[in-house]
């Protein structure tokens, strides 16, 4: 059976160039896949490409919600690290906790936080997320990694900036040679939110109309003078996202933050937002090899 193409894959994606890995259990990003020191993907729901057989188990514990992703985390996991490389996962809590990791001991249980900072080669960082922004930046510079998990709420708490001045001033980078990659993630497209989630945003990003995109609700007329506050708000989290990276210090063209829509491509991908808790989880991942 044919690999099918990214096109074909993901019919409805018009953004950021991704490309299927030759083991067909993960998307990659050129502009991380040109660094040839570190490894890095987005887990698929299903393997694509039947051509090459699942790879063997990994170490990787999940959390009894998870167990649809299971055998394609453990897969993916594998393709990646094989045995050569240590397994990190984080305690996820939708918080501004960052977790800079400059040791580790057998044994170690996962921290608790939504960001996860190393400069050791041999390790695997790794995310999970299902319409949620995964972040992966680097330093390329210094060759520090950063993995980030960012919802709504770690948006707002802004676990992103505070990655990156983590990075800063514990292993002195330099904003201005990192690049971030937001990876598969809920777009726009689907991703409505009330008055709880908006107000808050624009508060937090006032001036930013490229956050949004307002939709007008069945048998309303938006001319009649009811304005666009009876429209539903559909909110850009990966823009809104961009918008700190960029903040932080982040040349515009190191930003790429048109990620195909988790809940568009649920063939592709799990959504929490179109499936519900039960849904399954993908993984983001990131590691130095050498």
């Amino acid at each position: 059976m044919p690999v099918p193409t990214i096109t074909t894959l993901l019919p409805h994606h018009g953004g950021d160039p991704y490309c299927l890995a030759p083991s067909g259990l993960c998307l990659q990003h050129p502009a991380l896949a040109a660094c040839p020191w570190l490894v890095h993907g987005f887990s698929l729901r299903n393997r694509v490409s039947r051509d090459h057989p699942l790879a063997g188990a990994s170490s990787f514990e999940q959390s009894r919600e998870d167990v649809k992703s299971v055998p394609i985390q453990n897969a993916f996991v594998t393709s990646l690290a094989g045995n050569a490389m240590v397994l990190v996962r984080l305690r996820q809590c939708h918080s501004d906790g960052v977790v800079c990791l400059d040791r580790l001991a057998p044994g170690d249980l996962p921290a608790e936080g939504d960001a996860v900072i190393t400069g050791r080669s041999g390790v695997l960082l790794t995310i999970q997320v299902a319409d949620c922004l995964p972040v992966l930046i680097v330093d390329k510079s210094k060759r520090i990694l950063a993995a980030v998990h960012a919802g709504w709420r770690g948006l707002l708490a802004g676990v992103v900036p505070k990655t990156l001045e983590a990075m800063q001033s514990r292993y002195a980078s330099d904003p201005r040679h990192c690049l971030a990659v937001i990876g598969p993630s809920i777009g726009p497209c689907c991703y409505q939110v009330g008055q709880d989630v908006a107000m808050p945003f624009e508060e937090a990003f006032p001036g930013r109309p490229q956050l949004w995109r307002n939709f007008q609700p069945a048998g309303r007329d938006l001319s009649s003078g009811t304005g666009p506050s009876d429209a539903r708000r559909m909110l850009d989290l990966s823009a809104a996202c961009r918008c700190q990276l960029e903040t932080a210090g982040l040349p515009a063209g190191r930003v790429f933050s048109h990620p195909p829509c988790t809940s568009c491509h649920r063939n592709v991908f799990y959504s929490y937002r179109a499936e519900g808790e039960s849904t399954g989880r993908m993984l983001a991942a990131i590691g130095k090899i050498h």
